[in-house]
């Protein structure tokens, strides 16, 4: 299962930098920093997303043939017959055609040819859509709203990732943030609303709390509990480093957008593990998570449905959350994005703690 994790989390990180070094080459150069990307790392990605994307059906056709299956057989059936095998062989005939249209057309140099390229990237994310645990329960809205919510990321990700990692310098920061804050904004909205939208498909809402109990419900959880430091990076870079460039202070502002690619990182590795759980519907409800067994408080199994509510030691957590929200504001009034950073997950992870010791 470690193998599908990794996978998942790379091939998130591989559609990022694709759609990020594509959107980047049509922002105008005063409008954003000098960017060192080269077009074998494009090759690498795609390639990355065909191989990538197998990972799950090579597991699904080894599982299918433990048995006496032959194993050339169990594989025809796997990739012709399985939705997430003819997803992934469309994902791979897509990604030999995008190798072909790189290698034919500048597409880090011509505009007209990156938004090919781009086409590209959106065709091969609605693929990957196609086989997600939404598309499987609602056919085709799960898959738009799996694509939006895909995409959204992707882009925000992307966009960070190309200007903290691969900005040659601190030229144009101004005129980058300007524009880059509200970009950021539409996609946390996007992501934000077909994610809930999502959820709707997969669980039951009202029952949130009680699948916590479960793996699902517990990546869901700490996925969710990611987005405050998000939000506590996006007011950082989106607000008060613009205010201080715009005051013409001595800011570098590559190491905050790099602390909040890391968060949105670790969000890939939330998702990659959320999509390789049962979801609510068809997991035991006995099979409990060992996260939580390890955090809650009281006997195993719990009575069913789980409550949320407050007791001291949940209070207490709440609180130590807070001061860690104290504490990264103060580690930006210190230019320190790494203090800032750690702070902000142990901002989530106190909170995880405080909700985890409130249910009964």
């Amino acid at each position: 299962m470690t193998l599908l994790y990794m996978s998942e989390t790379l091939l998130y990180s591989c559609f990022s930098i694709v759609i990020g070094a594509l959107l980047m080459q049509l922002v105008p150069t005063h409008k954003k920093p000098s960017l060192l990307v080269r077009e074998r790392w494009l090759y690498a990605a795609v390639t990355g997303i065909a191989v990538l994307a197998f990972v799950p059906v090579a597991v699904l056709i080894a599982e299918l043939a433990a048995g006496s299956s032959p194993l050339l057989s169990t594989a025809q059936t796997v990739i012709l017959g399985f939705t997430i095998g003819k997803a992934w062989a469309f994902t791979c005939v897509m990604s030999l055609f995008f190798i072909l249209y790189l290698f034919t057309f500048p597409v880090l140099t011509d505009k007209r040819f990156t938004a090919g390229g781009l086409l590209f990237t959106l065709v091969l994310i609605v693929s990957i859509s196609w086989s997600s645990h939404a598309a499987s329960l609602t056919d085709w809205t799960g898959v738009f709203s799996h694509t939006v919510h895909f995409t959204a990321v992707s882009i925000w990700v992307g966009l960070l990732l190309m200007s903290g990692w691969f900005a040659k310098d601190d030229a144009n920061w101004l005129p980058f943030l300007r524009w880059l804050s509200p970009v950021a904004a539409v996609c946390f909205l996007l992501t934000a609303v077909s994610g809930f939208w999502m959820m709707t498909m997969i669980l039951d809402v009202s029952d949130y709390a009680s699948d916590w109990s479960l793996n699902y419900g517990q990546a869901l959880l700490i996925k969710h509990l990611l987005l405050l430091p998000i939000l506590l990076f996006a007011f950082t870079n989106g607000f008060l480093l613009k205010r201080k460039l715009q005051e013409g202070q001595a800011v570098h502002p590559k190491p905050w957008i790099r602390a909040e690619s890391l968060v949105l990182l670790f969000i890939f590795v939330t998702t990659a593990f959320l999509g390789q759980q049962e979801p609510p519907h068809a997991a035991s409800k006995e099979s409990y998570s060992p996260l939580f067994a390890l955090f809650y408080g009281g006997s195993l199994p719990p009575a069913l449905p789980l409550e949320l509510s407050w007791s001291s030691l949940s209070v207490l957590f709440a609180l130590l959350a807070a001061l860690f929200l104290a504490l990264g504001i103060w580690g930006y009034m210190k230019k320190a994005a790494a203090i800032t950073f750690l702070m902000s997950m142990l901002l989530a992870f106190s909170l995880y703690l405080a909700l985890i010791s409130g249910l009964s």
